[in-house]
């Protein structure tokens, strides 16, 4: 993106703003191109947002990427004639080769991952872009384009899962990618130098190579206590080794998300989870009992067989194991096309809760 002929703008926002006033200052740049990554959360907003700055600019060109067109995408196109393509997968290295030829329209089908409609009105899909060199992408903290005045930095240290969740985005990204344990430290290095305080990694699953986790968690031991970090854990893979490693650590370093998704065992194999329920139990009522970190418990609402009278039996057990009502509820979405029945997924995090049994909800703390 170092393009010196092409000039760049930023135009932040969030979902709560008023949408004529995004759109007056869109326009007044007068882009040639309007590209945005589109998430479930911000779906509805970006779409009145972008059909009303191409109804002011209908030559410039409108071009989205993000989750929410991994999946199929003939059917948004044609409902949305004013995008003109979409991307599919990984971007980093195909939107700068769609740049070249972003107004040679009959080039496009040389862009992997490019979804668009012809002038004959027929649906190109490229296939789903895969970044081929993780470890070689510029880190987003060196970009011009990075937001240092949030107050928490997001890392990406390893990107794929080698789970096989249908709920989520990443069940289908094989192999997993990583990054090498310096190239992280000089990552954190600059985060730090920048004053900030709080650091949400990425990973799908913290854990899913315990020797690594161990590597990393040395490494995060390195900035503290300035930096606090948030992990996403998968409670059923918790090695002995890696137990006594985090009841070793100093309080506050850490921040977890467990997740279980669903104290109901059909509902885990029809999302084709792996690890035994009882597994990830024994997992979350140790982590939940360290005294060095906090460990909210991840329920997913939406999932397949997963009833509403269930969903709330669940979220009773977790209130009464954790001996308090939840002191605030979080909410995230994404959507996976490609999940069993319809795919549309919100998780409501809760605090820390001891849960015995995930045989019947109303035994599970006694």
């Amino acid at each position: 993106m170092t393009d010196p002929s092409i000039e760049w703008e930023i135009v932040s926002a969030t979902i709560n703003e008023n949408t004529g006033m995004i759109v007056d200052e869109i326009y007044r740049h007068r882009p040639d191109i309007l590209a945005a990554t589109t998430w479930l959360f911000n779906h509805e907003q970006l779409m009145h947002v972008a059909s009303r700055v191409k109804a002011l600019l209908p030559e410039a060109c409108l071009v989205l990427g993000g989750p929410e067109f991994l999946g199929d995408n003939e059917e948004f196109l044609r409902k949305n004639p004013f995008v003109d393509c979409v991307f599919r997968g990984e971007g980093e290295e195909v939107f700068p080769q769609w740049l070249t030829c972003w107004n040679h329209p009959e080039q496009w089908h040389t862009v992997p991952g490019l979804c668009y409609l012809t002038p004959n009105k027929e649906y190109k899909d490229n296939g789903i872009a895969r970044v081929l060199n993780f470890a070689g992408l510029v880190p987003p903290e060196q970009s011009r384009f990075f937001n240092w005045s949030k107050p928490f930095v997001q890392l990406e240290t390893t990107r794929g899962c080698f789970n096989t969740c249908a709920f989520c985005v990443s069940g289908g990204e094989k192999p997993v990618r990583t990054l090498s344990i310096e190239s992280i430290r000089e990552r954190l290095q600059l985060i730090h130098a920048h004053g900030i305080k709080n650091v949400r990694v990425l990973d799908r699953t913290f854990n899913y190579n315990p020797r690594r986790a161990k590597e990393l968690l040395r490494l995060f031991l390195e900035f503290h206590p300035d930096i606090r970090f948030h992990l996403e854990i998968h409670p059923a893979l918790l090695s002995e080794e890696l137990k006594e490693e985090l009841s070793l650590l100093p309080k506050g370093l850490l921040h977890l998300e467990a997740g279980i998704q669903s104290l109901r065992e059909p509902v885990l194999e029809k999302s084709r989870r792996m690890g035994k329920l009882s597994d990830a139990l024994d997992g979350l009522r140790f982590l939940c009992a360290l005294p060095n970190m906090e460990t909210h418990a991840d329920l997913i609402a939406g999932l397949p067989l997963y009833h509403l009278h269930e969903i709330f039996e669940d979220v009773r057990t977790c209130r009464i194991c954790c001996g308090r009502n939840p002191t605030g509820v979080t909410q995230a979405a994404s959507r996976n096309r490609n999940a069993p029945e319809g795919g549309r997924v919100r998780n409501q995090i809760f605090p820390s809760a001891a849960i015995r049994s995930a045989t019947n909800p109303r035994d599970q703390c006694q």
